[in-house]
């Protein structure tokens, strides 16, 4: 059963809900939307972009350094406000746009292709709260091999080709593409409307698995990341202080 949200819309934009849309909504966790990806169709796109479409479309050379990505909507963030417009690259990708832009009612702040290379990790971390309070993230997993499972925050989750999920991505969350192949999948950032409000209250709720071996793995993974990379790291956080103050 989802949650009743009539009660909770519309939700609030400013000041952003402190612990964020999900949990304003009173949604724990991550939720499997009613609806799907052609991901065949999608993934067949995604084949014809020239190879220099990839790129990296975070900065943060330790949680994505396994990753080649790219944006379809909006730009890095910086000191002051971006646009949310799409870019070059969602030209080329007509059925991702049609998600993006007509499935979804709501606006997107920003959207993300992104390929985790084979036996690639996304170390467990959690996003900027003061980036991230007021928007819902939706993720599509578009390409991958074999069982891929999201950990956040202490749970799992079976994520299929084409489904549609809302990630809470202010908890600890990380993945392990466990595949010989690239894993891809779609990351979109979106103002709360209340259709989208109604459509995830309306998803699948308590999905999450507990798997104490998986997660100590995913957990010494991680400290390794963060071991081998700390120089990596220590720039990263001296950039991010100085492009605050700036």
């Amino acid at each position: 059963m989802g949650t009743d949200v009539t009660a909770l819309l519309p939700v609030p934009a400013d000041p952003p809900p402190h612990d964020g849309v999900l949990r304003y909504l009173g949604i724990e966790g991550c939720v499997r939307l009613p609806i799907r990806v052609n991901h065949v169709q999608l993934a067949a796109e995604l084949d014809h972009l020239p190879a220099d479409a990839w790129g990296q479309a975070s900065r943060d050379p330790v949680v994505q350094a396994s990753v080649e990505s790219f944006f379809a909507v909006g730009y890095p963030r910086g000191p002051r406000p971006v646009p949310p417009d799409d870019r070059a690259s969602l030209s080329h990708l007509p059925h991702l746009r049609h998600f993006i832009r007509e499935v979804i009612a709501a606006s997107p702040t920003r959207a993300i292709v992104a390929r985790l290379a084979p036996r690639g990790l996304i170390p467990i971390h959690t996003d900027t709260p003061r980036f991230f309070r007021g928007t819902l993230r939706l993720s599509v997993q578009v390409v991958a091999e074999g069982t891929q499972r999201l950990y956040c925050n202490g749970l799992w989750y079976d994520m299929a080709l084409g489904e549609v999920w809302a990630v809470d991505n202010l908890r600890p969350h990380g993945i392990h593409n466990s595949g010989t192949h690239p894993r891809i999948n779609v990351l979109v950032d979106y103002l709360p409307s209340n259709q989208l409000a109604t459509l995830v209250s309306e998803g699948e709720q308590n999905l999450g698995i507990r798997d104490e071996a998986a997660q100590h793995a995913l957990q010494s993974m991680t400290r390794e990341r963060y071991r081998t990379h700390r120089w990596r790291a220590l720039r990263y956080e001296i950039f991010k202080l100085l492009w605050r103050r700036g």
